[in-house]
C-alpha cells in the first residue's frame, strides 16, 4: 500500500513537470506561423508581376509584420500593446478586409497571433477560425490557421474537439503533421495518458524528415517523462 501511494505521488510530481515543459513550448506555433506567412510573401511577390495593388499591399502587410512580430507573449489576460504593435495590429485589421485573398488571409494569421500574445485568446481563437472556415483561403493556411486555434488550447480546452481537428492534420504527407502529432502527444499526457505520448514523442524524435525544433522539443518531452521525480 505505501509504495502504491509513493509511487502514485511521483506521478503526480513528473505529471506536473511535464506540464510546465509543455507550456514552455505554447509560443511554438506562432514561430511557425511567422515562417509560413514569411514563405506566403515570397510567393505573393514573385507571382504579383504587373499588380500594382498586392505589390502595395504585401508592401503594406511587410511592414505590419515588422511591427507586431516581437511582442511578449502574456499570460495574465489581454494587455496594452505598445504604440508601434497597435499601428502594425491596425494595419493587418485594414489588410484583412481590404487585400486580396492571399494577403488577406496572411493578415489575419498574423492578426490571430498578436491578439494571442496580447493575451486575449478569445480573439485570437475567433480570427484563426475565419480562416479556417474561409473556402477562398489557401488549404495550406487554413490547416495552420487550425493548428494554431489547437495549440493554443491544448492545456485547458476540450479534449475531444482538440483530438478530433488534430487528427485531420496529423495524417501522412499532411504539411503540418509532425506539430499535429506534437500537440496530440502534450494532450496525451494531459490525459494521464504517458505510454501514448511516449509513444509519439519518440517517433518525432527519431523521424529525420521533420524539423529539427521538433525533433529537438519530442526529445526534451522523452528526457523529463523518463526522469525520476523529485
Amino acid at each position: 500500500m505505501a509504495q502504491d501511494v509513493f509511487r502514485e505521488v511521483e506521478d503526480d510530481l513528473k505529471a506536473e513537470r511535464v506540464r510546465k515543459i509543455a507550456r514552455r513550448y505554447a509560443g511554438a506555433g506562432i514561430v511557425v506561423a511567422v515562417f509560413a506567412v514569411a514563405a506566403g510573401v515570397a510567393w505573393s511577390w514573385r507571382v504579383s508581376g504587373k499588380n500594382a495593388d498586392l505589390l502595395l499591399k504585401t508592401g503594406i502587410y511587410l511592414s505590419a509584420l515588422r511591427q507586431t512580430d516581437h511582442i511578449s507573449p502574456s499570460s495574465a489576460g489581454p494587455v496594452a500593446l505598445p504604440e508601434t504593435a497597435q499601428a502594425g495590429l491596425i494595419s493587418l485589421r485594414k489588410l484583412a478586409t481590404t487585400s486580396p485573398e492571399g494577403i488577406k488571409t496572411l493578415a489575419r494569421l498574423q492578426e490571430g497571433g498578436v491578439q494571442a500574445a496580447q493575451g486575449d485568446i478569445k480573439a485570437a481563437l475567433t480570427t484563426w477560425d475565419l480562416v479556417q472556415n474561409d473556402e477562398r483561403a489557401d488549404p495550406l493556411l487554413r490547416s495552420l490557421a487550425s493548428l494554431l486555434w489547437c495549440q493554443r488550447q491544448v492545456d485547458d480546452g476540450d479534449p475531444a474537439m482538440l483530438r478530433s481537428r488534430l487528427s485531420l492534420l496529423s495524417g501522412k504527407d499532411k504539411p503540418w503533421s509532425a506539430l499535429a502529432s506534437e500537440s496530440l502527444a502534450i494532450l496525451d499526457l494531459r490525459e494521464g495518458k504517458v505510454d501514448a505520448a511516449r509513444k509519439k514523442f519518440a517517433a518525432l524524435a527519431e523521424d529525420q524528415a521533420i524539423p529539427s525544433g521538433v525533433r529537438s522539443r519530442a526529445q526534451a518531452m522523452l528526457e523529463v517523462i523518463e526522469a525520476p521525480a523529485g
